[in-house]
């Protein structure tokens, strides 16, 4: 979504991709299962009245950003997706990121995973998604580690080895 469309962009776009929705299934298929009346279709088709589309853009644009975010987020869900807003500055992206990930860890370390820590594992999954797009769009990529090695009581494993049985 691109919040910064005009207006006009905006209602065309949006327009498009109601269109596509509604084509994919047919007229009468989409407004019964819209509970709506075809004719309250057709005149979102023909632009006499805005599409469910443009107005859930309008909504996301009018809340403040982290409630429209959580919405987002609720609608990719419920889509079977997720939404993973990406983060400008690399610092924040890798602070966010450790932070959602800590909070994964402790909301499943019961071992018991109900959907408040679903949530907490698909935040974290954003986070780090947004931390990786961070990293390859602006080109910088961590270190490379492989050569360190972790040195310490017996058994430790070195960095650049990986086990199969994790």
């Amino acid at each position: 979504m691109n919040a910064y469309l005009e207006t006009d962009e905006l209602t065309a776009e949006a327009g498009d991709h109601f269109r596509k929705m509604v084509a994919s299934v047919g007229v009468k298929r989409f407004a019964a299962a819209m509970d709506l009346s075809t004719r309250q279709i057709n005149r979102m088709l023909s632009g006499a009245q805005p599409n469910p589309i443009e107005r859930i853009i309008r909504c996301l644009q009018s809340s403040e950003p982290d409630i429209g975010d959580d919405t987002l987020s609720f609608i990719c869900q419920e889509a079977g997706g997720y939404f993973i807003k990406d983060e400008v500055d690399l610092d924040k992206a890798s602070c966010n990121a450790v932070k959602e990930c800590a909070e994964a860890i402790a909301a499943i370390s019961d071992g018991k995973i109900n959907r408040v820590d679903e949530r907490e594992v698909r935040e974290a999954i954003c986070a780090l998604t947004a931390l990786l797009r961070n990293v390859q769009h602006n080109g910088r990529a961590a270190p490379d580690l492989s050569a360190e090695v972790t040195v310490g009581r017996v058994g430790a494993a070195s960095a650049n080895s990986h086990s199969s049985s994790h």
